[in-house]
């Protein structure tokens, strides 16, 4: 059946629809590295929360690494609203719709982003004070954000379908879908939550360097525990990786298996650079991050590649009328340098290791 598409919004778009993609995908991947951090870093929470009842080194890696779990939250949700809003800009009128089709699991994400919330402050500020409730407080947090993750999952999944918008708007009360449980949503959904674990243990690898002043043997096995979980999680990754790939639809698939050069060729870079990353996390960190770094941004280019496949036969957002307001993007622009500067000096300063006496007030508490 033909799709029922609403008529995007009547007003010209601010800039060339090649320069909003553009930087959809880029604030997006800065989004993804927080966004990776933190729901993985509340998994690796969770675990060492039950592992610290035998191991003391468990316990002593939850008291140190919970204090950065509040700001990686705050970052993850900042971080987030560039590109949802770019999003709704070119693609306004699918999201808007997906959404609404599926509105009450997609107003859940508030409240379940302020359980999120509150959990990470209650696990930081009162750790010692929960005792073995610390490990249910870890353990809902990880679903919060797994389910946060699950339900965004959907609606991008969702607004790649237009032709379904009207079946299901008719099939159900509005609002009351759920969205699809097919192979390539079910894969879409791990290839995220996978890679989170993975890169949440190089981010704990990382964090490790903090310690080295103060605790030189925890550090040191901090560091190996974090770089064990970003290999294991980085195998699996892979396989997940291709599960996805083969789960779309085999036109797409197509694209990144030969038919395209470009688009088989980021797929390949992207792979090469996480293979790298494995190589060299147990040498050199700061390769590693680099290499992976550069896998996200690579999976980022792709995953919009695929949006654009999918949305071919449908939409064109290149036929949407332009109105440049360059002022405006200027300083747009003026501030996201400025921004992307403060936050690289502070993720510096977060993670450069502390100088002999010098230990944060989260790290004292945990001493």
């Amino acid at each position: 059946m033909n799709p029922v598409i609403p008529a995007p919004v009547p007003v010209p778009l601010p800039a060339p629809v090649w320069l909003l993609q553009l930087l959809l995908v880029f604030t997006f991947v800065l989004h993804l590295a927080a966004m990776n951090f933190l729901v993985g870093g509340s998994a690796i929470l969770a675990v060492s929360s039950w592992r610290c009842r035998s191991d003391p080194r468990h316990r002593e890696l939850t008291r140190r690494a919970c204090t950065a779990m509040p700001p990686v939250v705050a970052f993850t949700i900042t971080l987030g609203v560039a590109p949802l809003l770019f999003l709704q800009l070119v693609y306004g009128q699918l999201f808007y719709t997906s959404s609404v089709i599926m509105a009450w699991s997609w107003l859940s994400v508030v409240g379940l982003l302020m359980l999120g919330y509150y959990g990470v402050y209650g696990y930081a500020l009162q750790h010692d004070e929960l005792g073995p409730r610390a490990l249910w407080v870890a353990a809902g947090v990880g679903v919060a954000f797994l389910l946060i993750a699950m339900i965004f999952t959907q609606n991008m999944s969702l607004m790649l379908r237009p032709q379904d918008f009207y079946s299901l708007y008719l099939s159900k009360t509005v609002g009351n879908h759920l969205g699809s449980f097919q192979a390539v949503t079910l894969t879409r959904f791990l290839h995220f939550a996978v890679a989170a674990m993975a890169i949440a243990g190089l981010g704990l690898a990382l964090l490790s360097r903090r310690w080295q002043a103060d605790s030189p043997d925890f550090a040191a096995w901090a560091r190996g525990y974090g770089v064990r979980w970003f290999l294991a999680a980085s195998g699996v990754e892979i396989v997940v990786g291709f599960g996805f790939l083969f789960a779309l639809p085999p036109n797409i698939r197509a694209s990144f298996l030969g038919r395209d050069t470009l688009s088989t060729s980021i797929l390949s870079l992207g792979i090469v650079l996480a293979v790298l990353a494995m190589l060299a996390a147990r040498k050199s960190l700061a390769v590693a991050c680099v290499a992976i770094f550069g896998t996200i941004s690579l999976m980022a280019v792709v995953r919009h590649l695929v949006r654009v496949a999918y949305l071919r036969p449908y939409f064109d957002p290149h036929t949407l009328p332009v109105s440049g307001q360059w002022f405006v993007f200027a300083l747009f622009a003026l501030l996201l340098v400025a921004g992307i500067a403060t936050l690289a000096w502070m993720l510096y300063q977060f993670f450069r290791p502390a100088a002999t006496g010098e230990v944060s007030a989260g790290d004292r508490h945990a001493v």
